[in-house]
C-alpha cells in the first residue's frame, strides 16, 4: 500500500479503572492490569486479576452482574507517530464494543456507539510526535440502553431480558435462553495509519450475473485517494491446466465483465482448486508499469434463492452454479467476551464441515464474525447464512439509530461481498414474527417505530449496492410477504417451535426451508462435574434432584427443567437413578429429536429444502441446544446428525399423503444428494427395498420387497425414491414387540433403516445385551473390544469421557464388564484397559465413537470399541420403563 504504515498498538501495558456506576465501590480505586491480549474484555480482564470471573460453579454469572453497570476506562501511555511516518495520521479500533468517548493526550477524538464498525478519527497536529494517554472511556452498557429506552420509549424485547435494541452490540450479552447476562466493555484491533498521498484500507468485491453467463466483477476500494489515479485488475490466480492466468483490467467504474470458466462450490458438490482470483488496486507508474497497492482473493459463483410461488405455496430454496442444494447445517452462536476474535476457525470449520453440513447460519443476536471465518468457510466449501445483527426484539429508528445502522448495513457488505461462501444476507431473526405473534404489535404505542424500515428498506438497499451478487431476504422466518404469517410452513423458511413439533412430532410439519428447529439438552456429564458443581458436591452420589439443583441458574429457558425435560422424559423413560443418568437421558432425547427431524426434512424433498438446526456451539456450560458443548464435546446429538447428513440416506417415514399437522402413510425413502445434481439420472433411477418386520431378538415376522420409484413435487425433479409399506404388511404385528428394517437389495454402502410403530411407553425392549470379546492389540494401538448384540439395541450410543487420564496401575480387562454388561437396565461399562490422554489416543478414541456411536444394533450386529479408557454405553433399552 503506497505511503501507508500501520503501527498496531502495544497488546501489553494496558490498566483499567472502574470510573463509575454500581461496581465503583466493588473494586479497588487502584488501576488493574490488562493482560496481553488480541481483544481486551473487561470480564477476561477481572478474571485474571483474580477479582471477578464472568460466571462461577452454581452461581453462574449472577455475581458478575454489577460489571455491565459499572463504567469502565481502559488507558495507556503510547507514542503518537510523527510527521516523518506520514503526513496524515489516524487512529484505528476495528471493534468497540460498548458506548464510548475515546480521548487522547485530553482531547476527544470522537464518541462511538456501534460494536459493529470500526472507530476512525484523525490525529490532530498538536499530538503528532508527543508520548500521550490513550483513553477509552466506556460508559455501563446496560445502564446507557436503559437511559436510551427512557428517551425514546420502551420496546418490546425477547423474555425479561434487558433492553438490548437500544445498543448496536452483541444482544445476547445481555441474556438469552442459552447463555448468560454477562453484558460488559472491551476492544480489539488497535492501530495508527499514517500516510502521505494513498491510504487503501480494504478492498471490496461484489459479482453480478448476466443473462449471457457472463459474470460483471466490481472492484471497490476503500481508504484516501485520488479515484482517477488508480488501477483496477481481476486476475487468476492460476491458469487452467496449459493456459496462462485469465486477466482483465477494470473499466472507470471499476468494472470487468468476462466469462469464467472455474466456479466455486461446496465441498459435497466438487473442488475449489483453481477458482480463485485476485482482485488488485493500483496505479501505473511513470513508465507505465501497473504498481500494486492492495490484494484480495476472491473466487466467482452463482448463488441464487429461488422464491418461486409453485403449486404447494412460495419455494424457498438455495441454486448454486445452477444446481439446486438441499441445505444442511445449524446455527451459530458467538463467543462471548471477545473470544471470537482468538478463536480457531479453521479448525471448528473442518469439524462442522465433518458433520456433514454445508451451510452455517450467522444469527443475528451476536456479532459479525471475523476475516478468519469467512475465510475458512471460503476454504472449506461452507455455504454462509448471514444475518444482519437484530434479534427477538423491536428496534428504535430514531436517531442516532438510523445513521449507525445504515452505516453498519454499509460497512458489513463491503467487507464480506468478496466472500465466495456468503450466499445469504438476512435482515435479522424473529422480529417480524414477534410482531406478529408475540402480542408486540399491540404494546407498541401508535405510529411508535419498531425497525420494519430496516428490514424492508435500508438493508436490502445496501445489500444492492454492495453485494448485488447474493440474495437479500427481509427476515428469518419469513413467508415471502407481510400479508402472510411469517411461519406459514408452506411459504420461504420456517422455524420449527410448535408445541406439537417435538421429537417424533417433527413429522407433523414440513416447512420450504426449516431455519430453526432444536430440542435442548445439558452439556456433557464431564463438562458438568469440570466446570458447574460446588465443592461441596460429590458427582459420583448425586440425584437427578441434584444436577437439576445446580444447573437451575445455567437454564435460562423458559419453563426451566419441568418444562423444558420433565415431560418428555415422563413419557417415555423409567425415572432416572442418578444425575449422570438423567443427563444421559436428556441427551438421547436431544439426539433422537435431531436425527428424526434432520431425516424427516430430507425424506421431504424437493418441497422441503433446508434444514438448519438451532444450534450448533455454547457460550458456557449450560441447559442449550447445541451439538457440541462448550468443551468442544460432542454431544450424542451430533453422532445421530452426522449419521443423518450422510449424501445418500434410507429412512421409513409417514410421508405418504401427507398433509400439514397430518401425517400420512409409512413409506421407505430413500434420499440421494446426487439427484440435485443429475436430475435426468436421478429420474430413471429404480430401487427395491427389502422390508422386514422383526421382534425384539431377531426373528424376522413377515417379509415384503418394494420397489422405490421418483417422487415428483411442486413441479419440480425428484429428489427421492420412494415406496409404500403395504398395510397387510403390519396385519398382526405385535407392535410393543416388533421393529420395521428396511435395506436396499444390492447396494449395502447405504445404512439400513430401522423404524419403531408404538411410543416408547408401549415398548417391551428387551435389557441391552452385549457380548464383549477383547482382541489382542497390535503395537502401538488400544486393544480392541469387540461388542456383539444379541437383542435389538436401540440408539446405542458411547458416553464420550477420555480426556483424562485413567489412573496409573489400572489394568483391569474387557472381561471385567462382561457380567455388568448382562444386566437389561443398566448402562454398559467397558473399563480401562490402560491409561490414555495423548493425541494419537484420543483420535483413535474419536473414530471409534463416530462409526459406534446412535445405531440401533440388531441381534449379530458388532461395533468396535477401545480398550483404552472405561467407556460408558447407553441406549434406550437401559431407560425403557418397561423392559
Amino acid at each position: 500500500m503506497r505511503d501507508l504504515r500501520r503501527l498496531p498498538l502495544p497488546s501489553d501495558g494496558w490498566m483499567v479503572r472502574a470510573s463509575g456506576g454500581v461496581g465503583s465501590p466493588l473494586v479497588s480505586d487502584e488501576p488493574v492490569d490488562v493482560p496481553p491480549h488480541a481483544a481486551a474484555s473487561i470480564h477476561a480482564v477481572l478474571l485474571h486479576a483474580g477479582i471477578q470471573p464472568p460466571w462461577n460453579g452454581e452461581r453462574a454469572e449472577l455475581d458478575s452482574e454489577w460489571v455491565g453497570r459499572t463504567a469502565w476506562t481502559f488507558a495507556r501511555e503510547i507514542d503518537v507517530p510523527s510527521h516523518g511516518d506520514g503526513r496524515h495520521c489516524a487512529l484505528i479500533i476495528e471493534t468497540v464494543d460498548g458506548p464510548c468517548e475515546i480521548v487522547l493526550g485530553g482531547v476527544v477524538l470522537g464518541e462511538h456507539a456501534s460494536e459493529h464498525v470500526p472507530f476512525e478519527a484523525r490525529i490532530p497536529e498538536s499530538l503528532r510526535g508527543t508520548r500521550a494517554v490513550l483513553e477509552l472511556r466506556f460508559r455501563a452498557p446496560v445502564d446507557e440502553v436503559l437511559a436510551w429506552q427512557e428517551r425514546l420509549g420502551a420496546r418490546p424485547v425477547n423474555g425479561d431480558w434487558t433492553p438490548f435494541s437500544f445498543a448496536r452490540t452483541a444482544a445476547c450479552g445481555f441474556g438469552w435462553d442459552w447463555g448468560p447476562r454477562v453484558a460488559g466493555v472491551g476492544f480489539y484491533g488497535a492501530r495508527f495509519d499514517c500516510w502521505n498521498e494513498t491510504r487503501i484500507t480494504g478492498v471490496s468485491v461484489a459479482q453480478r450475473w448476466n443473462a449471457d453467463g457472463t459474470v460483471t466483477v466490481r472492484v471497490m476500494p476503500e481508504g484516501d485517494f485520488d479515484p482517477r489515479a488508480l488501477v483496477c485488475i481481476v486476475r487468476e490466480r492460476e491458469g487452467a491446466a496449459g493456459a496462462p492466468a485469465a486477466r482483465h483490467a477494470c473499466d472507470a467504474r471499476g468494472e470487468a465483465t468476462f466469462a469464467p470458466s472455474r466456479l466455486w462450490t461446496t465441498w459435497d458438490r466438487g473442488v475449489r482448486e483453481g477458482c480463485w482470483w485476485n482482485a488488485m488496486v493500483g496505479m501505473h507508474d511513470e513508465r507505465g508499469a501497473f504498481k500494486p497497492l492492495a490484494t484480495t482473493r476472491f473466487a466467482l459463483r452463482r448463488i441464487e434463492l429461488d422464491t418461486a410461488s409453485d403449486d404447494v405455496g412460495r419455494r424457498f430454496r438455495f441454486v448454486l452454479n445452477g444446481e439446486p442444494i438441499f441445505v444442511r447445517g445449524a446455527n451459530l452462536i458467538p463467543p462471548l467476551l471477545g473470544a471470537r476474535h482468538e478463536r480457531d476457525w479453521l479448525g471448528e470449520m473442518r469439524r462442522y464441515r465433518d458433520t456433514g453440513f454445508n451451510m452455517v447460519r450467522v444469527w443475528g443476536g451476536g456479532n459479525y464474525l471475523p476475516d478468519a471465518f469467512h475465510e475458512a468457510c471460503d476454504e472449506l466449501g461452507i455455504l454462509v447464512w448471514q444475518d444482519f445483527m437484530f434479534a427477538c426484539a423491536t428496534y428504535p429508528e430514531d436517531e442516532p439509530f438510523a445513521t449507525l445502522v445504515a452505516h453498519e448495513a454499509a460497512h458489513q457488505v463491503a467487507r464480506l461481498s468478496r466472500h465466495s461462501s456468503l450466499a445469504l444476507w438476512c435482515g435479522g431473526n424473529e422480529d417480524i414474527l414477534a410482531w406478529w405473534s408475540w402480542g408486540w404489535k399491540e404494546r407498541l404505542s401508535p405510529g411508535q417505530s419498531w425497525g420494519l424500515r430496516y428490514w424492508t428498506e435500508i438493508l436490502p438497499a445496501a445489500v444492492a449496492a454492495g453485494d448485488p451478487g447474493t440474495p437479500y431476504w427481509v427476515e428469518s422466518p419469513y413467508s415471502g410477504s407481510m400479508e402472510l404469517h411469517p411461519n406459514d410452513p408452506d411459504h420461504g423458511d420456517r422455524h420449527t417451535w410448535d408445541a406439537e413439533a417435538k421429537i417424533e412430532g417433527y413429522r407433523t410439519i414440513l416447512p420450504r426451508f426449516s431455519s430453526e428447529f432444536g430440542h435442548q439438552s445439558p452439556p456433557c456429564w464431564q463438562t458438568i462435574v469440570e466446570q458447574c458443581l460446588a465443592p461441596k458436591r460429590e458427582p459420583d452420589t448425586m440425584s437427578p434432584e441434584d444436577v437439576v439443583d445446580a444447573l437451575k441458574l445455567r437454564q435460562k429457558a423458559w419453563g426451566g427443567d419441568e418444562f423444558q425435560y420433565k415431560p418428555f422424559l415422563s413419557a417415555r423413560f423409567r425415572d432416572a437413578r442418578d444425575a449422570r443418568e438423567y443427563v444421559a437421558q436428556a441427551q438421547h432425547l436431544q439426539a433422537r429429536a435431531m436425527d428424526v427431524a434432520m431425516r424427516w426434512l430430507r425424506s421431504g424433498a424437493p418441497r422441503s429444502m433446508g434444514a438448519l438446526i438451532w444450534q450448533w456451539n455454547d457460550v458456557w456450560a449450560g441447559h442449550s441446544w447445541s451439538l457440541v458443548d462448550v468443551a468442544g464435546r460432542p454431544k450424542p446429538s451430533w453422532h445421530a446428525v452426522r449419521r443423518a447428513c450422510a449424501p445418500r440416506i434410507l429412512s421409513i417415514e409417514p410421508t405418504g399423503g401427507f398433509a400439514q399437522h397430518r401425517p400420512g402413510a409409512l413409506e421407505v425413502v430413500l434420499s440421494d444428494d446426487r439427484a440435485f445434481v443429475e436430475p435426468g439420472w436421478f429420474a430413471a433411477q429404480r430401487a427395491t427395498a427389502l422390508v422386514e418386520r422383526m421382534d425384539f431378538h431377531g426373528a424376522v415376522k413377515a417379509r415384503v420387497r418394494i420397489d422405490l420409484a421418483p417422487f415428483v413435487e411442486c413441479g419440480l425433479p425428484a429428489a427421492t425414491l420412494r415406496g409404500r409399506i403395504p398395510e397387510e404388511f403390519l396385519a398382526g404385528c405385535a407392535r410393543g414387540r416388533e421393529c420395521i428394517v428396511a435395506r436396499i437389495e444390492g447396494d449395502p454402502t447405504i445404512e439400513r433403516a430401522v423404524d419403531f410403530l408404538v411410543d416408547d411407553a408401549e415398548l417391551e425392549l428387551p435389557g441391552a445385551k452385549l457380548e464383549l470379546t477383547a482382541d489382542g492389540s497390535a503395537s502401538g494401538a488400544l486393544r480392541q473390544i469387540r461388542a456383539r448384540a444379541t437383542v435389538v439395541v436401540r440408539e446405542f450410543w458411547i458416553e464420550q469421557h477420555w480426556n483424562a487420564p485413567a489412573a496409573e496401575g489400572d489394568q483391569r480387562t474387557a472381561a471385567a464388564s462382561i457380567g455388568m454388561a448382562a444386566g437389561g437396565s443398566q448402562p454398559t461399562t467397558i473399563p480401562s484397559g490402560r491409561p490414555s490422554g495423548s493425541d494419537a489416543v484420543t483420535g483413535e478414541l474419536d473414530v471409534h465413537a463416530r462409526n459406534a456411536n446412535w445405531r440401533t444394533l440388531l441381534p449379530g450386529d458388532e461395533v468396535i470399541l477401545p480398550d483404552g479408557v472405561e467407556l460408558l454405553c447407553w441406549s434406550a433399552n437401559v431407560f425403557a420403563r418397561r423392559s
